[in-house]
């Protein structure tokens, strides 16, 4: 009964604003990954990462890409250019959040 409550407790203390995440990746190691030019138009792990999260984002209308902005060289290097400028700032932490925040800043949608 004790741990049930206490269950409770815990589970009603989370807010539902706060995303969990479950990734065991961190953002240093991301940069780490994208070492190197931003306009690095290598397959690697650094530009899976990135387009994967540029396809969900635009998939579910959290940015809004035109075509003509839009190559994979052009997302890559956006989102590395981003992660090297605020490496020291964005060290720690979830990668998916820092790339997302590049990325609604690159081709954010218009709101109003």
């Amino acid at each position: 009964m004790i741990l049930l409550m206490l269950a409770t407790l815990a589970a009603a203390d989370r807010t539902p604003d706060r995303p969990v995440v479950v990734s065991s990746l961190t953002t240093q190691q991301l940069l780490e990954f994208c070492e190197g030019k931003d306009s690095d138009p290598s397959a690697n792990f650094c530009t899976g990462y990135i387009l994967g999260e540029f396809d969900a984002l635009s998939l579910s209308g959290d940015i809004c890409p035109l075509p003509a902005r839009a190559s994979n060289v052009k997302v890559a290097a956006t989102v590395r250019k981003y992660l090297h400028a605020r490496a020291k700032k964005t060290g720690t932490g979830a990668p998916s959040f820092v790339v997302r925040d590049a990325l609604r800043d690159a081709y954010p949608c218009k709101r109003g």
